[in-house]
């Protein structure tokens, strides 16, 4: 199972250079439902900055739409909200402990199968070991 926070999905949506997450049929992709808000998000912030116009607005949203139909999108309930209060060993910023929280539900649920954890953020790398 893979597990991709918006740090990494954005590398996917805009073609960044870099290490990238690989999305193939058959893959079991996850992320927190916070992931759909972060990416619309990311992508308004970058029409206000002028570097999307309207119509490559329209085409990115609907690619975010497409992208974000391939992931498992856990919802973020009283669990993922116990388990993101938790203390860490490291900073963890508040929307980024939603996310290491909901990857450790989802890998302890998995019983066994291993989890990579896709982020570009250094203090989740930090906290769940996998860099993308």
């Amino acid at each position: 199972m893979k597990y991709i926070d918006a740090s990494a999905l954005l590398r996917v949506l805009f073609a960044e250079p870099g290490p990238t997450v690989r999305l193939a049929a058959g893959d079991r992709v996850a992320s927190s439902g916070l992931v759909e808000i972060e990416m619309f998000r990311a992508v308004d912030r970058e029409r206000l900055l002028g570097n999307l116009d309207d119509a490559q607005t329209a085409i990115k949203r609907k690619e975010l739409t497409v992208l974000l139909a391939m992931l498992d999108l856990a919802p973020i309930d009283r669990v993922v909200i116990d388990r993101a209060k938790s203390s860490f060993a490291v900073n963890v910023r508040a929307l980024d402990a939603i996310h290491v929280a909901t990857a450790e539900i989802l890998a302890a649920e998995a019983a066994g199968e291993p989890l990579e954890f896709w982020t570009h953020d250094d203090r989740q790398a930090t906290r769940r070991c996998r860099v993308a």
